[in-house]
């Protein structure tokens, strides 16, 4: 059952969803499964390195369920470069005795179901786990998708100087998000803190896009779109 949210190639249907992503467009925000996720990789090549670790976070609507959450470390069986041990600080021997992507993935699939994917700059991470999983079981994910940073995008130059709902933060990054949201930011990347710290971006947000006029699944997932071209102020969506 696990696999009818999986297609061996990309393609769309005419609602701009991957054919197989199986949701109502008229649910309200209230009511959305999400799973939000986040991946630390050995580095940015997206054809060479590989994920190290990954975590996410499940939600209902604008609630994390905290007793729901995935965290785990892999063996990438490639090299971790320096600058990314800086950014993550796990050491390679941290991730000797793990499990390869491929039982990871099999357990990360079970607990995303077809649930909403969520992340910030979430192209990035899917990218590698769409990768491994085709290396690994010859699929790709379909879940519909959101990215936090086209939301937050929207709301800058679509819901200008809305008193309390406007958005000034001057770059799009995850911890720049998160501070103007008054979002506690930690040093270190981790998967699991920084998937928790994305799902509290989106929790916050999700009023100020209803307010905004976005009060379906269907408007959400058109203005946060992954693939959304962002926009320039007084371009509506």
């Amino acid at each position: 059952m696990m696999l009818d949210f999986f297609k061996s190639t990309k393609h769309k249907s005419k609602s701009g969803l991957p054919q197989g992503a199986r949701v109502d467009l008229k649910l309200p925000l209230n009511e959305i499964r999400i799973v939000v996720l986040d991946t630390e990789l050995t580095g940015l090549d997206r054809k060479k390195d590989a994920i190290v670790s990954l975590g996410a976070v499940r939600m209902t609507g604008g609630r994390i369920e905290m007793g729901l959450t995935f965290y785990q470390l892999v063996n990438p069986k490639k090299e971790m470069k320096a600058e990314s041990v800086v950014v993550h600080e796990i050491m390679p021997s941290e991730v000797q005795e793990k499990p390869r992507i491929g039982p990871v993935l099999a357990e990360f699939l079970e607990f995303c179901n077809g649930d909403i994917l969520v992340g910030h700059y979430i192209n990035m991470d899917l990218a590698f786990i769409n990768r491994a999983l085709k290396e690994a079981l010859g699929q790709t994910l379909e879940n519909p998708a959101l990215d936090t940073m086209a939301l937050a995008h929207w709301l800058k130059w679509n819901n200008p100087d809305q008193g309390p709902d406007s958005f000034s933060a001057k770059n799009f990054e995850l911890y720049e998000i998160a501070k103007e949201l008054g979002i506690p930011v930690q040093g270190a990347h981790n998967a699991l803190m920084d998937a928790f710290m994305t799902a509290q971006v989106f929790q916050r947000l999700l009023p100020r896009l209803e307010r905004g006029g976005v009060k379906t699944l269907g408007a959400l997932l058109k203005v946060g779109d992954p693939q959304r071209k962002l926009q320039a102020h007084g371009a509506m969506i």
